[in-house]
């Protein structure tokens, strides 16, 4: 797991206590997620086209949640 270079998520807050995600993406072919708050703690690894359908559906609720609130994209 030391091969990962961990970066926040521009989508996690910034004060302290909040929820806070870590993600790396420097090994070809995965994905790393860690609790920011947690720089020892568990890491999830994900396959780049998993990470890929995750960030997709994200965006699709956040697009559902924006049209529903009467917001324009």
């Amino acid at each position: 797991m030391n091969d990962f270079q961990f970066r926040k998520s521009s989508y996690s807050g910034g004060q302290a206590n909040q929820e806070c995600v870590e993600v790396a993406l420097n090994v070809p072919g995965t994905v790393a997620v860690r609790d920011s708050k947690r720089d020892g703690g568990r890491v999830v690894v994900v396959g780049t086209a998993a990470w890929a359908v995750f960030v997709a559906a994200r965006d699709s609720v956040q697009l559902i949640d924006r049209i529903r609130k009467g917001l324009r994209t």
